[in-house]
């Protein structure tokens, strides 16, 4: 039987949440995704050492993970969830309903009893806050600021972590203190995401690829009026062309490759695969040897529809 060679291609990817005039992330997901999933899916392969994969990062999402880890960073879904529940304000109480049910209710929710037990009071309330106030007592607020954390921790962190493993197996009833543990338990872990990458990236078990420092799409910071040639006749404003900052993108997220993993990425992933002659051009005079986008990208540029077989070779630019 004949040896097929697959390539999985990870792309890690979170916008950059921090509003730079408050020093405030406006969003929670980078903290969330990174305690519940980028972490294990590269430590998981520790269990296959003959198991080669790519992880594409991005380097302003990872800039996010290490402002976390060093335990500066706050944003106010994190702020609410480590708040005394007897102190929070009635905006904040309805922020914590509004929000802290914003996860898969089946592999998430009600996988912890009394998390689902809360969804579906606040559901049966309508989700009317002045019909919830008569069922929501501190310890329920308690209880949902907890578990709407846990609810997102790897199953790496629930297996290593004794705190992590005690407080969900604890369930209902939490206390103060450990609602201040939640907060310890995601500075701690979050501090080990990037150098589980750096060590398996060390021992080439994984390759690093990266992405535009800022994740910026490429062929319309060089020249918007690219963008004639994938859509012709739409409307565009004004000309814009930038391509020095295109390549200070690129040379910004090949640096930040070095000095965090100790090697230059060989691979770029362009953000949202687009891509164009001027974009190669700087890829390559950058120092990228390889380059992945889609077939839809591969259709156009070939000028023809594509076959199964076209997607699994190789294209030299």
């Amino acid at each position: 039987m004949g040896r097929i060679y697959l390539c999985f291609l990870w792309h890690m990817h979170q916008p950059y949440y921090k509003d730079l005039a408050s020093g405030e992330y406006r969003l929670p997901w980078t903290r969330l995704h990174a305690l519940k999933d980028y972490r294990g899916m590269v430590k998981v392969l520790e269990e296959f050492p003959d198991i080669r994969q790519t992880f594409n990062v991005v380097p302003s999402l990872m800039v996010q993970i290490e402002d976390y880890a060093s335990g500066q960073a706050q944003d106010p879904f994190l702020r609410c969830a480590l708040k005394p529940a007897e102190e929070l304000t009635e905006e904040e109480q309805r922020f914590v309903l509004q929000y802290f049910f914003q996860a898969n209710p089946a592999r998430m929710i009600y996988r912890y009893p009394r998390y689902g037990e809360l969804f579906d009071a606040w559901r049966a309330s309508g989700r009317d806050f002045k019909r919830a106030r008569r069922i929501f007592t501190p310890q329920a607020y308690r209880d949902l600021q907890v578990l709407s954390q846990i609810a997102w921790f790897d199953e790496d962190l629930l297996r290593d972590d004794p705190a992590a493993r005690r407080l969900a197996a604890k369930g209902r009833g939490f206390s103060l203190e450990d609602q201040a543990e939640i907060g310890r338990i995601q500075i701690q872990y979050l501090a080990t995401v990037i150098p589980a990458y750096r060590e398996l990236a060390a021992t080439g078990q994984i390759e690093i690829s990266t992405t535009p420092f800022y994740h910026p799409i490429l062929p319309l910071l060089c020249d918007s009026s690219i963008a004639e040639v994938a859509h012709p006749h739409v409307p565009l404003p004004t000309r814009f062309r930038y391509p020095q900052d295109a390549r200070l993108q690129l040379e910004r997220a090949r640096e930040y490759v070095v000095n965090t993993f100790g090697r230059a990425p060989d691979g770029l992933w362009p953000s949202e695969g687009s891509v164009s002659d001027e974009v190669l051009g700087i890829a390559a005079e950058t120092g990228f040897r390889w380059l992945a986008t889609d077939n839809g990208v591969l259709a156009r540029t070939l000028g023809r529809p594509i076959h199964a077989a076209d997607g699994y070779r190789p294209y030299l630019w």
